[in-house]
């Protein structure tokens, strides 16, 4: 008795000292959360407007801020009277600020601290005071000197820092058609090898270049045309159509630029906007003028600003109207339409989105020109008259920091603070990719592949797939290669102890079973189905059995293909959209086929084609599922292999569909063929009724609705 009152003593202590574990783990576990919580709140900041990104499917989602607005600067806080419609903004390089005041006529120059240094409200030359008539664009080269765009006066001034005329640069005379346009300028560059660069109204050539001396050199950067189907048609027409029709024709030109601007590294940036014939509204340029900021891969661009998107029946878009290159390479373009900057770094991938329209600090209502301090935006709001000043937060900090590391390829020394930056915003892609890539490095292929599909980059997903699949097989090639001959000597020994001869006789006298004409069709398709049409051996249950395993195969193969071939989003799926175009399409197409070949003296009836063509869809089905198994070891350079698995289904399944409609309505070839033919036709006329009915019958529905309101309200 004595020892069974000890032992549950000692039971009771081992549990207390358990529970006092546990406790204490739980309380170390929830400190920990709170000072990591703390950690992220205290770098967390509040901004007037919807902080948003876009996720690696392009949807937007809320997200952490990278910068805020820190104040506003406006004329009467430098001491120099109120900003009267000013027009442009522009930093050199000691980060002094120069501000093109238009409605006052004068630049402004403060220092980084915001500290007036002086204000040029005269201009001049050996003749006399020059008056600007009216000025828009601002620029000033390394040796000082500040370019001026006047649109009223049609020129661009070059000015020193007092104001004295230096020269000045006009419409060039030049046998080119394109020159002989009015020349209106209202932005301006200049690159380190002193050539002058200058946009002007309407000019769909690029830019107009001068050299130091003013002499007129050519265009520069313009925007192609993406020749498209439109495109190709109208050309065909204008060949064959008379020089007054062609006068009424669309024109295709390209898009004008809309702002300029020089990096640090001595290329030009041009923003414009996106048109159905023109694409990239953010370019890089060489000295040939051919863009070079591609995004992800040589020659692909993307979308840049916000995805255009409906608001009623308006579609809205991005309009970007002023570029600015930091001495970091950070890429900021201003959107006009709703006031917001989007920042990119060298591989045009999104960092940020700030900024909108409104009343409030940090929002717009007339924003011209952004340009930086360092990684300090500013931003002029021609209405309010004031420049927006923003701040990095220290997640912007971070994103910087580690981007121009990982830009280098210096994974490894970037992999602290993407491992920060993934904490304060999980949703980062740039910082699962960063992340992925030390990793791998690192080779630690299964954690890079993780934060790779969480970036859904496939790319590097496959490379890491690749190596962990090679250390695989060094690890276990003994195993699996022994296991291999042991299973093919095995089924040979099997085979051979066990298989009977079989005649020819045989063969052809042999009674197939019901349930195995599917596999006995798939095998022998140009006689199975004409034995399955005397034998009469078809099977509904079995067909709608077959027609369900298609169903199921198309969701296994949407869901469970390997991620490097997955175009699709796994974490969302629609099973009635699946559901309808897959068992939905299969019925149409019976029913399309047995009213065809109703009217064409078919001798097949609805059940008939209904179980022929279930069974064709036996080697798709296969086929698919053989693909879905391979796509969990492939990788991506060896998609041919699938793509080849997967085009031997379809061809497969054309033969076998080909064969059992000639079996089933005893058609010859050609009539088959022309039969098969009109039955996808008819599909097609099939789905437009359905989409047309169910349109009248929801506009009936709204009828019906708005009458009883209507009642009700007159009640």
């Amino acid at each position: 008795m004595k020892v069974k009152v000890r032992t549950v003593k000692i039971k009771r202590r081992v549990y207390a000292k358990l529970i006092t574990v546990f406790l204490v783990g739980l309380i170390f576990q929830w400190f920990g959360n709170i000072s990591a919580y703390a950690y992220i709140i205290e770098d967390m900041r509040e901004v007037p407007y919807y902080q948003y990104n876009y996720d690696v499917y392009l949807h937007e989602i809320p997200s952490a801020a990278g910068y805020f607005p820190n104040k506003w600067v406006r004329g009467e806080d430098l001491g120099v009277g109120a900003f009267k419609n000013p027009s442009d903004i522009y930093v050199d390089s000691k980060n002094n600020v120069y501000i093109m005041d238009s409605g006052n006529k004068r630049i402004v120059i403060f220092d980084q601290h915001f500290k007036l240094i002086k204000v040029i409200d005269k201009f001049f030359d050996n003749n006399g005071d020059i008056q600007l008539v009216e000025p828009e664009g601002i620029f000033v080269d390394k040796d000082g000197f500040i370019y001026i765009c006047d649109k009223g006066a049609k020129v661009v001034l070059v000015v020193n820092q007092d104001g004295k005329l230096v020269k000045t640069i006009e419409k060039p005379v030049s046998d080119l058609k394109a020159a002989k346009k009015d020349f209106v300028p209202f932005k301006v560059v200049v690159d380190n090898a002193g050539v002058i660069y200058v946009l002007s109204l309407g000019s769909f050539e690029g830019a107009y270049m001068f050299d130091q001396n003013g002499n007129f050199l050519g265009f520069y950067g313009s925007n192609k045309v993406v020749v498209t189907w439109q495109l190709l048609v109208d050309r065909i027409w204008k060949s064959i159509l008379t020089k007054e029709q062609k006068s009424s024709m669309v024109r295709y030109l390209p898009t004008e630029c809309t702002s300029i601007d020089i990096g640090k590294d001595g290329f030009i940036y041009t923003t414009s906007n996106l048109t159905d014939i023109s694409e990239g509204e953010i370019r890089k340029l060489n000295y040939l003028g051919e863009n070079i900021l591609w995004y992800k891969k040589k020659g692909q661009t993307r979308d840049y600003g916000d995805i255009p998107k409906y608001s009623g029946k308006e579609l809205e878009d991005t309009y970007f109207i002023d570029i600015d290159v930091t001495n970091d390479g950070f890429i900021n373009a201003l959107d006009y339409e709703r006031g917001r900057i989007f920042q990119y770094d060298q591989n045009a991938n999104l960092l940020f989105i700030c900024g909108g329209k409104g009343d409030q600090i940090g929002t717009f209502r007339d924003p011209v020109a952004v340009d930086s301090i360092g990684n300090t935006l500013l931003v002029l709001d021609k209405l309010k008259g004031a420049i927006t000043v923003f701040e990095e937060t220290k997640l912007g900090s971070l994103v910087h920091k580690a981007t121009i590391l990982y830009n280098e390829g210096k994974y490894d020394e970037a992999r602290d603070l993407w491992r920060q930056v993934h904490k304060m915003d999980f949703n980062f892609a740039l910082a699962q990719v960063g992340l992925g890539k030390a990793l791998l490095r690192m080779d630690r292929y299964s954690d890079a592949m993780y934060y790779f599909r969480l970036a859904n980059d496939k790319e590097d997903y496959s490379e890491a797939k690749e190596n962990l699949r090679n250390e695989f097989l060094k690890r276990n090639f003994g195993v699996l290669a022994t296991t291999l001959i042991v299973l093919i000597i095995a089924l040979y020994i099997i085979i051979k102890r066990f298989k009977k001869p079989v005649s020819a006789q045989e063969i052809y006298t042999k009674k197939i079973s019901k349930y195995k004409y599917p596999i006995h069709t798939m095998l022998h398709p140009f006689r199975g189905f004409e034995e399955l049409k005397e034998e009469r051996k078809g099977s509904i249950g079995l067909a709608i059995l077959i027609v369900f395993l298609f169903f199921i195969t198309m969701v296994i193969n949407r869901q469970y293909t390997g991620f490097i071939f997955n175009p699709y989003r796994q974490d969302k799926i629609n099973i009635i959209s699946l559901f309808s175009s897959t068992v939905g399409i299969f019925f149409f197409w019976v029913l399309s086929n047995w009213m065809v070949t109703t009217l064409m003296e078919g001798e097949g009836k609805f059940g008939e084609v209904w179980v022929f063509s279930a069974y064709s869809l036996v080697p798709y089905i296969i086929c698919t599922l053989l693909a879905v198994i391979m796509s969990q070891f492939l990788i991506a350079e060896e998609a041919m292999f699938i793509n080849f698995v997967r085009m031997i289904g379809v061809l497969w399944l054309i033969v076998c569909l080909f064969n059992a409609m000639k079996a089933a309505h005893q058609f010859s070839a050609g009539k088959t063929v022309g039969t098969m033919v009109l039955s996808v036709i008819g599909v097609g006329i099939i789905l437009f009724i359905l989409v047309l009915m169910l349109t009248l019958f929801g506009q009936l529905i709204d009828f019906i609705s708005n009458i009883y309101s209507e009642i009700l309200l007159r009640i």
